[in-house]
């Protein structure tokens, strides 16, 4: 069982340090982008020149195993460092914690290139929690854990076309990763044990796919996933289409053996299609999306529906420097009636916590929200971001959600619609493209319908992260 004290972890980070300082000077000129949320998408095939390999850790982006080089592996990894305090968690219910805990998570990764049509990826996940008043929540540990295990069958690649094949334990992410994330704000990260098949042609990539999320427990190799919940669909991308706007047009499918709402619990099986439009016109950028729900929940009919979007405008301050004004409008819909058998709460399958705030207060289930935004970037390594989300029930029949989906204050006791307003403030400071030191601070005051319901005090959010990549 894997557990590391503070006065272990010291000795971790001053060894580190101590690895990491020396081509730190090396590191700096780095031009490369930065890492991929998904560790799968980088490519170091480019390293076969050995002219390309001037950055410290290409010893270990591109190891030949054969003479032909045919055969060759990538590995990589990553450490986040984070501490959390949250005075008056969930508006003050529960179990609550003074002094703050910390949060430690370790992946390592392994990209074995078997010729030009196999690979394999495998991803080991580590996560531990210290000092967290009522233990470690279901994402916040797990021992040890393979994240992901997947293999790729190149099927077909010809006329700038190509089909591929991919089984096994994988992170699955589309468009904005707005509802299909791999929960990358928690400590422990989200995959799905899959099926995937990849079509590409030209400015086309379409993905149908077959998948159980993977649940897990806090011992060692011992997540799974089985048949509670399954999800399915079909994603097509299309990019640079006339008047310079890129489309996705979209089906997803859940079954879920039991699925809990303000109104009850129940089977439920849902369908979804969904499109996003998406662009850059210069210097203004924006991100539409829609979609509608049917289905069965229990004896009942589902009809529910989303409409989302983030519109952006950026100015060039010079240099690397830049400034860019958005605002996100949302609507996620609630139930009407919770005494007739119907539904319709929206159901945003795997939500991506980030696109609310870090503390993620609540869901996209029964909510509209506002959220005006600044990010300032000043060079290569400071950033600063600031916004203020406004938030309001979109029925008054329905509770309100947490970012996990559950439900957090029915909606039963209150008529009242606004939630409450939470301003945000996030500092970034990247040293290089490996390493990066971030600060959040939240406060949530409580609206009419949580000081209406038990509990409704306001909430704030103070937290650090330290993320080293290779």
């Amino acid at each position: 069982m894997l557990l590391i004290s503070h006065h272990s972890f010291a000795k971790i980070l001053v060894l580190l340090l101590i690895m990491t300082c020396p081509p730190l000077s090396v590191l700096a000129n780095d031009e490369r982008p930065s890492f991929h949320s998904l560790r799968y998408e980088e490519n170091y095939q480019f390293l076969r020149d050995p002219k390309q390999r001037v950055n410290f850790f290409d010893s270990v982006k591109y190891i030949p195993l054969n003479k032909s080089e045919s055969l060759y592996l990538t590995l990589g990894g990553e450490t986040r460092q984070h501490y959390e305090f949250i005075d008056n968690n969930n508006w003050g219910k529960g179990v609550q914690d003074n002094n703050g805990y910390y949060l430690q998570r370790y992946l390592v990764h392994g990209d074995l290139h078997a010729g030009e049509r196999t690979r394999f990826f495998v991803q080991f996940m580590s996560g531990v929690e210290t000092g967290r008043n009522g233990g470690p929540r279901g994402v916040d540990k797990d021992s040890f854990a393979v994240n992901q295990g997947f293999v790729d069958f190149e099927l077909w690649n010809k006329s700038e076309q190509s089909l591929t094949l991919r089984v096994g334990r994988q992170e699955i992410v589309f468009g904005s990763r707005r509802f299909f994330n791999y929960r990358e704000r928690p400590n422990m990260r989200l995959s799905q044990d899959a099926v995937t098949g990849i079509y590409r042609k030209g400015e086309w990539d379409v993905r149908a796919f077959g998948a159980r999320p993977v649940t897990l427990n806090p011992d060692i190799l011992d997540n799974d996933s089985g048949p509670a919940k399954t999800v399915w669909g079909l994603y097509g991308v299309s990019q640079n289409l006339p008047f310079s706007f890129n489309a996705d047009l979209y089906y997803l499918g859940l079954h879920s053996r039991s699925a809990t709402y303000d109104q009850g619990q129940a089977e439920e099986t849902r369908h979804s299609f969904g499109t996003r439009i998406w662009g850059k016109k210069k210097n203004l950028d924006y991100n539409f999306e829609f979609l509608y729900q049917f289905g069965k929940f229990g004896h009942g009919d589902i009809y529910a529906y989303a409409l989302a979007s983030d519109t952006g405008y950026s100015i060039p301050l010079g240099g690397s420097a830049k400034v860019r004004f958005s605002l996100r409008a949302d609507v996620y819909s609630g139930d009407d009636d919770p005494n007739d058998a119907d539904l319709n709460s929206f159901n945003p399958f795997f939500p991506k916590g980030k696109h609310i705030s870090q503390l993620a207060a609540s869901g996209l289930i029964n909510q509209r929200d506002l959220h005006p935004r600044i990010n300032l970037t000043l060079d290569e390594h400071w950033s600063l971001t600031a916004s203020t989300l406004f938030i309001w029930r979109d029925s008054l029949n329905d509770g309100v959600y947490s970012i996990g989906n559950g439900v957090l204050r029915s909606g039963q006791s209150s008529r009242a619609r606004y939630v409450g307003t939470q301003p945000e403030l996030e500092v970034k400071y990247s040293f290089n493209r490996h390493l990066d030191l971030k600060g959040t601070f939240v406060f949530f005051r409580a609206g009419k319908f949580l000081k209406q319901t038990s509990h409704g005090f306001d909430t704030t959010y103070l937290g650090s992260m330290l993320t080293f990549r290779f």
